[in-house]
């Protein structure tokens, strides 16, 4: 399935998209309609949010940091018909956070594996148990919400390869996005080193991510196990994507 297919076209969004239909090691199909990833609501027009409201999303897991919510608070945040949780999955930005600590996109990400467990843990348990449509964000909708969208769709036995797929379509869409960033580091005298490094998404860090995991653990279902994901909410996950 193509990336017009499954991206969503907003005014105030880069990188809104379905994770539906993806074959499955087991012949089966994720669903669409089902899980959406995306990048930071906190633009999107009455336009845009009407066109989420119909595409039938009834949970929203904000991903970002206090501070990000707080500077650019989502537009579903006050919604009585959409359900919205904030969710942090890396819990500070420092210069000793791991985001300062990781020398490439794929050592982010084993990092957030090991030292993030329990905001994975706690939002992967709750996308197992919400109300779908179901959307994951960040800000740029790469990073935190990548892993998280990696993790569930191993979960529901997306092969390797087309979890890298997917992930890497994030390049394309995060083009004038990444570049906004960037800018607005250079205008307020920031070194963007650091942001540099991070902000590729080359499809080579998510194989990386899922061989470590293979490693490690012994694959996906074994790390949600061990990080104390339930057998329900582990077959949670797979329900949210396969009926």
């Amino acid at each position: 399935m193509t990336l017009e297919h499954r991206h969503i076209r907003l005014e105030g969004a880069h990188n809104v998209r379905d994770v539906g239909g993806y074959p499955t090691l087991d012949g089966r199909m994720t669903q669409w309609r089902r899980l959406l990833r995306a990048d930071s609501l906190h633009r999107l027009t009455a336009e845009d949010q009407q066109r989420l409201r119909d595409y039938g999303v009834r949970t929203i897991i904000d991903l970002r940091l206090p501070f990000e919510v707080k500077h650019n608070p989502n537009v579903f945040a006050r919604a009585d018909d959409v359900r919205y949780v904030n969710l942090p999955l890396i819990t500070e930005r420092s210069e000793t956070s791991i985001e300062s600590r990781a020398r490439s996109v794929a050592e982010l990400y084993r990092l957030m594996l090991e030292e993030c467990q329990e905001p994975i843990h706690r939002t992967l348990a709750t996308m197992a148990e919400a109300e779908a449509p179901v959307l994951v964000h960040c800000f740029v909708g790469k990073d935190r919400t990548g892993l998280i969208t990696a993790l569930a769709l191993g979960a529901a036995g997306v092969p390797a390869e087309t979890i890298a797929d997917d992930y890497a379509l994030s390049a394309p869409l995060t083009v004038s996005l990444i570049a906004e960033i960037r800018a607005t580091l250079i205008r307020l005298g920031y070194d963007t080193a650091r942001f540099d490094r991070l902000s590729p998404a080359p499809r080579e860090a998510m194989i990386a991510t899922i061989t470590y995991l293979n490693e490690r653990y012994g694959g996906v279902e074994a790390y949600l196990a061990s990080i104390g994901l339930t057998a329900a909410q582990r077959e949670g996950l797979r329900r949210l994507l396969l009926t």
